[in-house]
């Protein structure tokens, strides 16, 4: 444990303060515009940081809202076309082919970002042993990330995968003769995790407290017994319209079936009724309203969306302004994720330049990310145009995968708080979660065999997926060239002066030009200095 002791310190001390930059200036280096896009893609090869630098992050950002979606389901139709296999690796091939080709990189990163506020995962039975189902799911995220988040909680919520992972797909009435009541599974998690949270908050994200100075519950036990009964006769929108034994399709929202609904009057929070007489899915969408319109959404969720694409540790002004625009996108609109992505990514903290100094800033980049950023900076690719990528190790080597997490409560917790130093300063830390002795060596290792063999493995080389670096072997020869521009593309011109020395002396060694475009790759991406994203 002595190793990651070690790291946690020196990745905090290089978490740096900043000076501002005007959020509504454009970009006048490609350093600005490499950082911007490290916290706004999921990679960026030069190219395109060149051009962020010349059109400015309002127009790179109205330029990705405008763009086409890189659904991941119509991959996998099209295998079951052909007749091949579909399981969980072909799933996992589809995600890497949008990552790496799709037209819409913010929107991908957006989406990963939602997957790990809305977590379904391929550790359960159900989301594993249907991957055409759990690719619909993502492209549900993947549709709702630039649209509204009242639209996103009911499409979440009424999506089978959601019901089979938290058990409110056929879920019935209640029947006391029998002692069947409603599970409340989903009634609790949709609180507590996907909307409101568990204390009330001010509108900069901080606890309000009572007159005792106690943190003040948003809901209690009655109200999720309540809210079970709305999520009531819930099942598969199949042909048969069969509640118990119907076929599973798991690519249409779940349907209502109204003698499987609990019937009569309930309560929401916050003194709000559903009244008897209703439809079980206009009870469904009033509770869902209830929620969305509660107060707390706005900053649970604008915390939570910072915490994934900038800082583990917003500043409370930085919180209220991003709920500001939840509230209120500036046309009298509640829930606009545009404005809450633009009032993120352009907000004043975000596109502060990293300066020495200070602590807090910043954020532990998350681990399998890393090896994504390798694969888009670098352009990994094949003879074929394809990415057979199934990640079966990542979670060992990197604590993660998309769709892997543990526990609905994602890879890492949002208030993690590392012992030592993070700890002390009352900073949070959530990726350090997924730091172990162990994760420690062994991404280090999955990033090397990255750059110096292949992503994948396969029978057939023309499918083996391997990064490009002929641009960065070319200018090998000049080992500070070399280093600039590692610099450039992965930590924003960012890397200290000791760091930048180390590596070319290093590199100096080594004479032949392709070892040192690896070697000086490989050192930079294990480096405590790259490790956060500041």
């Amino acid at each position: 444990m002595k190793c990651v002791a070690r790291l946690a310190t020196g990745l905090l001390l290089m978490a740096q303060a900043a000076a501002v930059v005007p959020a509504h200036a454009a970009p006048t280096t490609p350093a600005q515009a490499s950082r911007f896009l490290a916290q706004a893609s999921l990679g960026a090869d030069y190219a395109e940081i060149q051009r962020t630098a010349r059109i400015g992050f309002n127009a790179w950002l109205t330029d990705q809202y405008a763009r086409p979606i890189g659904y991941h389901q119509p991959l996998l139709d099209q295998r079951l076309q052909r007749g091949l296999e579909v399981s969980s690796e072909q799933r996992r091939w589809s995600w890497w082919q949008q990552v790496m080709d799709g037209p819409d990189p913010l929107r991908q990163r957006v989406a990963l970002a939602l997957s790990e506020i809305f977590v379904v995962s391929d550790n359960s039975d159900a989301v594993a042993g249907n991957p055409v189902g759990a690719a619909n799911y993502y492209d549900m995220l993947l549709r709702n990330a630039f649209g509204n988040y009242r639209t996103l909680l009911l499409d979440v919520t009424l999506h089978p995968m959601m019901g089979a992972y938290l058990s409110h797909l056929r879920n019935d009435r209640s029947d006391p003769r029998s002692g069947r009541y409603p599970d409340e599974n989903y009634a609790r998690e949709i609180m507590q995790l996907l909307s409101i949270g568990l204390f009330q908050l001010k509108p900069d994200g901080t606890l309000l407290k009572d007159g005792r100075g106690q943190p003040i519950p948003t809901y209690d036990n009655d109200d999720i017994t309540e809210l079970a009964k709305i999520l009531t006769g819930l099942a598969f929108d199949g042909p048969d319209r069969n509640f118990y034994n119907g076929e599973a399709v798991w690519t249409r929202p779940m349907r209502m079936y109204e003698e499987h609904h609990e019937p009569g009057a309930k309560h929401l929070i916050r003194g709000r009724y559903i009244p008897a007489g209703q439809t079980g899915m206009q009870d469904v969408t009033a509770a869902v309203d209830n929620l969305f319109r509660h107060p707390n959404v706005g900053p649970f969720i604008s915390r939570r969306l910072i915490q994934r694409l900038v800082t583990s540790n917003p500043s409370l002004a930085y919180v209220q302004r991003v709920a500001a625009a939840f509230a209120n996108d500036g046309r009298g609109v509640r829930g606009n994720m545009k404005a809450v992505i633009s009032a993120i990514l352009l907000d004043p903290e975000a596109r502060a330049w990293p300066q020495a100094g200070g602590i807090g800033k910043g954020m532990l980049r998350e681990s399998f990310l890393r090896r994504v950023q390798l694969a888009r900076a670098f352009d990994a690719r094949n003879l074929a145009g394809t990415y057979p990528i199934a990640d079966g190790g990542a979670p060992d080597d990197f604590g993660q995968r998309p769709l892997s997490s543990p526990t609905v409560f994602n890879f890492f917790l949002p208030d993690h708080q590392p012992t030592g130093l993070i700890a002390n300063a009352g900073l949070y830390a959530p990726e350090f979660q997924i730091v172990t002795a162990v994760t420690a060596i062994t991404s280090a290792n999955a990033l090397r065999g990255q750059i110096r063999g292949v992503m994948n493995n396969d029978d057939n080389n023309a499918l083996e997926v391997r990064l490009d670096l002929a641009d960065e072997i070319a200018i090998a020869g000049d080992a500070r060239a070399l280093v600039d521009r590692l610099n450039l593309i992965l930590m924003y011109g960012a890397m200290s002066n000791p760091m930048r020395q180390v590596l070319i002396h290093a590199l100096e060694q080594l004479q032949d030009p392709e070892e040192r475009a690896m070697t000086a790759l490989q050192l930079v991406v294990i480096s405590p200095e790259y490790a956060v994203l500041k």
